[in-house]
């Protein structure tokens, strides 16, 4: 099924360069971006987690949180 959003000319402008660049529809390119975000955010908190020097139990707690929070429907 089809949505409509509403955007601002300049965030059209970036898609549309990107779309031609990358030679995707807008639905594939806007779930390439929100894959790359994700990734970026779970590289992060690994970043921190190895940071922090965390005992391995923290860390699988940790994990666990996170996984419930991106199990929210709101998230």
């Amino acid at each position: 099924m089809a949505r409509t959003i509403a955007i601002s000319e300049r965030v059209y402008a970036k898609l549309r360069e990107l779309k031609e660049l990358l030679g995707v529809g807008y639905s594939e390119l806007i779930e390439m971006l929100i894959e790359t975000y994700e990734k970026y955010r779970r590289e992060s908190l690994e970043k921190m987690l190895n940071e922090s020097r965390m005992r391995n139990e923290d860390v699988e707690k940790v994990r666990k949180i996170v996984a419930e929070l991106r199990g929210r429907s709101w998230w």
